[in-house]
């Protein structure tokens, strides 16, 4: 899988299949990844962007403008399902917006809960109005531990897995945290154990990073162990030049096979329920 992506992506690509008739903005990379046929495509994030959330749904759009069908993982806990499910049956009016965000999920404050991640599902619930054949499937699973655990990892593979066996002729595209997305060990952890893209099926996967331009992300953290936990947009630092909008074959990270390029400096995502 790796060596047919890396051939398709040097290649130069056509223009997306008519996007104007799915409001798609157009991604540099997508058609050649979409070529290569792979039956999960896992992109990781830095929680609390405005922007990657913003390009996963234009490479959701490209599969859907092509009329493939598609299964979209987020990742929630599977008790998220049903009032996700109602709001993508949804016309997407205030009071099913106030519905969606009574849920549980919708308290949490560090990124995976931002405007960005609503404003996602609000472009997921336009393209299932337009293309009927794409299903939502939250995937996250409980830790026992702070952070992630075997366990976690385990249990949201399985979850993709079992999306993609109920939707056999559908691929898998899911948006999740870098560090569940790559397909090597936690090696920050001890002792390591393998992330959730390890656990799915290696030739049939395409793993993608992102690359970092600069900017701000929303976050939250710690001073010491005892203190209260903070919240708020925190810079992060560029790690090289800027590059163009796009998806391009390779990463400089362990366990990815292509780089997603927003072509910009991050700016935070503001959680997308007010703190009470």
């Amino acid at each position: 899988m790796k060596i047919i992506l890396v051939s398709l992506l040097g290649m130069a690509v056509p223009a997306m299949d008519d996007p104007s008739a799915t409001s798609c903005t157009p991604l540099p990379g997508v058609e050649a990844l979409r070529d290569a046929r792979p039956d999960f495509v896992i992109v990781g994030e830095a929680h609390g962007t405005a922007e990657l959330p913003a390009a996963f749904a234009d490479l959701v759009c490209a599969y859907a403008a092509a009329g493939t069908p598609l299964t979209v993982g987020l990742e929630f806990l599977p008790a998220e399902q049903p009032v996700l499910d109602a709001y993508l049956a949804s016309s997407g009016d205030d009071a099913a917006k106030a519905a969606l965000l009574a849920s549980p999920a919708w308290t949490i404050r560090d990124g995976r809960a931002s405007q960005a991640i609503f404003g996602l599902i609000e472009a997921l619930r336009k393209m299932k109005a337009t293309h009927g054949d794409l299903a939502v499937v939250a995937f996250d699973h409980p830790s026992e531990r702070p952070g992630t655990s075997a366990t976690r990892e385990k249990g949201m593979a399985d979850l993709l897995l079992a999306a993609k066996r109920g939707r056999p002729t559908a691929p898998v595209l899911a948006l999740t945290g870098n560090g569940h997305a790559g397909k090597s060990e936690w090696t920050s952890l001890g002792p390591p154990f393998a992330a959730m893209a390890q656990l799915l099926p290696a030739e049939r996967t395409i793993a993608i990073s992102f690359h970092v331009e600069g900017g701000e992300i929303w976050s939250c953290w710690r001073e010491t162990p005892e203190a209260d936990e903070a919240c708020g947009p925190r810079p992060i630092r560029a790690r090289s030049d800027s590059r163009p909008r796009g998806i391009e074959a390779g990463s400089g990270r362990k366990g990815f096979d292509a780089t997603l390029s927003v072509g910009s400096p991050f700016t935070a995502s503001l959680p997308a329920k007010p703190a009470p």
